[in-house]
């Protein structure tokens, strides 16, 4: 839990947002393909689920940091969200001070927003549900702390254990949520079909008779272990 950021009172404006189109297509994969590939893919760590809203987030990240607790650059961060856009908010993990609620989750919908992610506590849950936003949080608690920063937008944050940067893809889902760096994007969609494709052949050559051991080579696998390694005493 940070006090202080390298570039806090900072309002950056400026995102270097990836092609939309590639955002579109990473949607389409689930984050355990993703977090599967191989790539340069961040896995976010638990506590943080989906606590309202949608089931799904696939957006751009515009980013905040902010002193654990603190609301003044989250009520200043509506201003800086587009259309496809994550709000990630990285709150310090404090669980008992809520950054954000319906009125500022139905101000970056209205904005075009897609979700919300918050390493800390949200609030007025009934109201994000009815906003529809798709929020993933640490859980919620009904007080604010504060409201005198420090704070700072669009700047490198932490989420669930992992480096967040402004245009960073976050894609989130029943199982979890997963970023990509932005520059690393069409390599990850690459190496995600790759994924999706071969759990399509794993199931058509179990439809076609094999076993799933057999169809994902375990078999196979175990025998070469098993005959290179002595018995155990």
């Amino acid at each position: 839990m940070s006090k202080s950021h390298p570039q806090q009172w900072s309002v950056n404006g400026s995102v270097d947002r990836p092609d939309p189109a590639d955002v579109a297509a990473l949607r389409e994969f689930s984050t355990t393909q993703i977090a599967d590939c191989g790539g340069p893919v961040s896995v976010v760590g638990p506590p943080l689920r989906r606590v309202a809203g949608g089931p799904e987030i696939c957006g751009t990240a515009v980013t905040v940091w902010t002193k654990p607790g603190d609301i003044l650059f989250v009520l200043k961060a509506p201003d800086l969200v587009g259309e496809g856009d994550v709000l990630v908010i990285d709150a310090g993990g404090r669980d008992d001070a809520a950054v954000i609620g319906d009125i500022v989750g139905r101000t970056i919908r209205d904005r075009g927003a897609v979700g919300l992610v918050v390493d800390g506590a949200v609030r007025d849950v009934a109201g994000l549900d009815e906003v529809g936003l798709p929020t993933f949080a640490r859980g919620a608690h009904p007080a604010t702390g504060s409201n005198q920063g420090p704070g700072a937008i669009n700047v490198p944050v932490h989420c669930g254990g992992v480096a967040v940067h402004p245009g960073d893809v976050v894609r989130g889902d029943s199982s979890g949520l997963v970023v990509v760096p932005r520059a690393e994007l069409a390599a990850v969609l690459e190496l995600t079909r790759a994924v999706a494709q071969r759990e399509t052949d794993w199931l058509a050559a179990v439809a076609g008779g094999q076993t799933l051991a057999q169809a994902t080579g375990i078999d196979a696998l175990i025998d070469a272990r098993g005959g290179s390694e002595p018995p155990a005493p």
